[in-house]
C-alpha cells in the first residue's frame, strides 16, 4: 500500500473514531422514527433556577416522556424544593408541559419546565404542542369529612395549633390551599425573640447608649395603669442589674414588653403583648420538644431592638415547619394539601365547619371547632391598597403569593370584627429580584452589617424600627441599598457554606446575587460606588463599633468590627412584609364579632389576627406570635371538644 493511501486510511479511521466518541458521549439516543414523537434516549440539560443552576436528566421513549430526574439544584428548602419533588412527576403523569406551577415556587417551576423543554427540543419533540396538552384530572367523589377540629392553613400558626390540639386528645384535620406546608413561616429568617437568661448570660453587656434607651422606657407618660406598673418593674430590674457585676447582657420580661408596646406606638393590646412575652421562652421549649433544634447564638434581628433572637440550626423558618409537620403526622393529624377553604359553615350562629375544594373536588368538613390560621394579606395588592393606598403593585412583598387575606374575608362574612387593618409593615431588606428575604449575607443579625445607599453612604440607624428604616430607604436614590458584611459574620458564613435561608453562599456570589472582594475598595468597584467614599464610610462605621455609639444616626447595637476579609455587598430594596391588622380575638384566641362577643366555634391565630403588635411589629416577634397563639388555639380547641363530649 502506498504512503498516500496509508495516510488517507489513517485520516478516515480517525474521523470515524471521533464520530464514534461523540456518539458515545451522549446517553443512548436512537435515530428518530418519523412516526415517533421523540428520538428515544436520555438527555441532560441545565437551566437557571431561583437560587442557582438546576441540572436535569430526561429520558424519552419513542412516544412519551418516561422519566425526569433532577440531578443538581440549590433551591430553597420548603419552597423551591417542593417544585423539585412534585413537578417532574406531574409532567410525566400528564405528558404535558402545561402543568400548573407550584404556588410560591413559580421561578423554580418555570425552570423545571424549561429544562424539560430543552430536552424535548433535543429529542425532536414539539414543545408548543406539549404546552397545549390539557391536564385531565380524574373526576372523584366529593370530600365529605367530620372531625373534632379543622385547622385552615398549614403555616407556622396552623401547624402549632394542629399539634397542640392533637396532643391534647382532639382528632384534627388540617387543610392547606397550596401544594406544600409552610405559608410565610417557611420564608422567614427564623429569629425568635425570648428573654433567655441562660443563653443571654454568654452575651456581652449592652453599651451605655443602649442602656440609656432602656432607662428611657421607664420615663414615658403611662398609657394605662398596667403600663405604669411595667415601667416600675423595668426600673427595678435595671437598678438590680446595675448593682450587680454587669458582666453579661441585661434583659428582662418588662423590657421586652415595653419595647414591643412602645415599638407599636402603644396601639397594641397590652395584655396580648404580655402573653406573647411571658410565654415566648416556654413555647420555644415546647417547640424543642417537637423537634426544633436551637443554636446557642443570640442575635438582634433587624427591627428587633435588643439581642434576644434565637435561631434554629438549619434553614431558618423551614426548621419550624419540618419539626411541627413531623410531630403532627405522628400525632395522627390528617393533612390535606391543594385544599383551599372558601366558606365557613354556620348553623344557628355557630361555626360548624368549612366548605371548599380538595384537589379539584368539592370539600366539606364538619367540626366542633374551626381554627383559622391563613396568614395576612400582604400579597394582595388590591386589599392592602384599600387600607394603605401607597402600597402599590410597584412594591414587592416577602410573602408567599398565597397570602391574600382569604381567612380574614371568610371570618368577616361570618360577622367577625377587624382591627388595625391600616397597619402594614414594610422592610428595607428585600431581594431586588422578587422582594423575598433570602439571597443576602447579614440576615443572621444587625450586629453583622451596615447599610449604604448607591452613593456609598449610610443613611439610617440599622438597629431602628422597621417602619423608620424603610422610610429612610425609600428616600434614597432608586430606593436601593447595599448591606455590607464580612467574614466576621460566622452565622451566615459557616462550614456548611449556607446562609440562614439555606442559600449556597458560593452560588450567590457566582450568580451575581451577592458581591465579594478582599478589600472594601474592590467591593466598591464591583457595585459601582466610588471606592474612596465607601472606604471613608467603612472606616467611620468601624470607629463607631469601637466606640459603641454612632455619632451620625444614633445606632447602639454593634458586634465585631466589619474588618475581616472577604467583604460582601448584598443589594436590598423596600418590600411589604407584615400586616399587623386582622381578626379581633380574645386571649383564648376566640374570634370576636362587632359587638365584642365570641363567635361560637371559631378560633384564630397568627397573622390572620390583629391587635397584638400595634402600628409596627418588632423583628423576631412574629414567630413568637404564631407559635404562642397557635399553641393556645390548639389547646383551647381541645378543651372545647372535651367539654362537648
Amino acid at each position: 500500500m502506498s504512503f498516500k493511501k496509508q495516510k488517507m486510511l489513517i485520516i478516515t479511521l480517525a474521523i470515524m473514531m471521533i464520530f464514534s466518541f461523540i456518539g458515545c458521549s451522549k446517553k443512548e439516543q436512537s435515530v428518530k422514527d418519523p412516526s415517533a414523537l421523540f428520538k428515544a434516549g436520555t438527555y441532560t440539560t441545565e437551566v437557571d433556577g431561583y437560587v442557582g443552576k438546576i441540572k436535569a436528566e430526561i429520558t424519552f421513549t419513542d412516544n412519551e416522556i418516561a422519566e425526569i430526574k433532577i440531578l443538581e439544584d440549590s433551591e430553597t428548602n420548603g419552597i423551591g424544593s417542593i417544585a423539585i419533588e412534585q413537578l417532574p412527576a406531574d409532567i410525566v403523569k400528564y405528558q404535558s408541559l402545561g402543568v400548573d406551577s407550584i404556588s410560591g415556587a413559580t421561578i423554580t417551576s418555570k425552570a423545571i419546565i424549561e429544562a424539560v423543554s430543552k430536552a424535548v427540543e433535543e429529542a425532536g419533540g414539539d414543545v408548543k404542542s406539549l404546552k397545549e396538552v390539557a391536564i385531565k384530572k380524574t373526576e372523584g367523589e366529593a370530600i365529605i369529612k367530620e372531625t373534632d377540629v379543622v385547622v385552615v392553613g398549614g403555616g407556622g400558626a396552623g401547624l402549632a395549633a394542629a399539634v397542640a390540639a392533637a396532643d391534647n386528645g382532639a382528632e384534627v384535620i388540617l387543610v392547606e390551599k397550596t401544594a406544600a406546608l409552610g405559608g410565610n413561616t417557611v420564608r422567614a429568617g427564623g429569629p425568635y425573640n425570648a428573654v433567655d437568661p441562660e443563653r443571654q448570660a454568654k452575651v456581652q453587656p449592652a453599651d451605655e447608649a443602649s442602656m440609656k434607651k432602656a432607662w428611657e422606657l421607664t420615663k414615658e407618660e403611662p398609657k394605662n395603669e398596667r403600663h405604669a406598673e411595667l415601667m416600675k418593674e423595668l426600673k427595678a430590674d435595671l437598678e438590680a442589674y446595675e448593682k450587680g457585676s454587669i458582666d453579661s447582657l441585661f434583659d428582662s420580661l418588662a423590657l421586652h414588653k415595653l419595647q414591643t408596646y412602645a415599638g407599636g406606638d402603644y396601639a397594641g393590646k397590652l395584655e396580648f403583648v404580655e402573653k406573647l412575652v411571658d410565654e415566648s421562652l416556654v413555647t420555644s421549649q415546647w417547640m424543642a420538644g417537637n423537634g426544633v433544634q436551637w443554636t446557642d447564638e443570640i442575635t438582634t434581628v433587624p427591627g428587633g431592638l435588643w439581642p434576644r433572637a434565637h435561631l434554629p440550626i438549619n434553614s431558618a423558618g423551614y426548621d419550624y415547619i419540618k419539626a411541627n409537620e413531623d410531630t403532627a403526622r405522628k400525632l395522627g393529624v390528617e393533612i390535606l394539601l391543594n385544599s383551599p377553604a372558601t366558606e365557613l359553615i354556620i348553623e344557628n350562629g355557630t361555626v360548624v365547619g368549612i366548605k371548599g375544594e380538595s384537589n379539584g373536588q368539592e370539600m366539606e368538613i364538619r367540626a366542633k371547632v374551626v381554627i383559622l390560621a391563613t396568614g395576612g394579606f400582604a400579597a394582595n395588592v388590591e386589599m392592602r391598597q384599600e387600607y394603605v393606598p401607597s402600597l402599590t403593585e410597584n412594591l414587592p412583598t416577602t410573602n408567599s403569593p398565597a397570602i391574600v387575606g382569604d381567612g380574614i374575608k371568610m371570618a368577616e362574612a361570618a360577622g367577625a370584627n377587624l382591627i388595625g387593618m391600616e397597619y402594614i409593615q414594610s422592610l428595607p431588606l428585600g431581594n431586588p429580584k422578587d422582594g423575598s428575604l433570602n439571597g443576602w449575607i447579614g440576615g443572621a443579625g444587625v450586629e453583622y452589617y451596615y447599610q449604604v445607599n448607591q452613593e456609598g453612604k449610610r443613611f439610617m440607624a440599622e438597629d431602628g424600627r422597621r417602619d423608620t428604616m424603610t422610610n429612610a430607604l425609600l428616600a434614597q436614590t432608586n430606593a436601593m441599598s447595599y448591606v455590607i458584611s464580612c467574614a466576621n459574620n460566622e452565622v451566615d458564613l459557616n462550614e456548611s457554606g449556607l446562609n440562614i435561608w439555606g442559600d449556597d453562599v458560593e452560588k450567590l456570589v457566582e450568580d451575581g446575587v451577592v458581591f465579594r472582594a478582599d478589600t472594601i475598595e474592590e467591593l466598591a468597584e464591583q457595585i459601582g460606588i466610588d471606592p474612596q467614599v465607601l472606604k471613608e464610610t467603612h472606616d467611620t462605621f468601624n470607629s463607631y463599633v469601637e466606640a459603641g455609639y454612632d455619632a451620625d444616626f444614633g445606632r447602639t447595637l454593634f458586634g465585631k468590627p466589619i474588618d475581616k476579609a472577604p467583604f460582601y455587598a448584598s443589594p436590598r430594596v423596600p418590600t411589604v412584609h407584615h400586616t399587623m391588622g386582622g381578626l379581633e380575638i380574645d386571649l383564648e384566641t376566640h374570634v370576636l364579632d362587632n359587638n365584642g362577643e365570641r363567635i361560637p366555634g371559631l378560633l384564630a391565630a397568627g397573622e390572620v389576627t390583629g391587635g397584638i403588635h400595634g402600628t409596627n411589629r418588632l423583628g423576631g416577634n412574629a414567630l413568637v406570635d404564631i407559635h404562642v397563639f397557635g399553641k393556645t388555639a390548639g389547646e383551647e380547641a381541645a378543651r372545647i371538644v372535651k367539654e362537648a363530649n
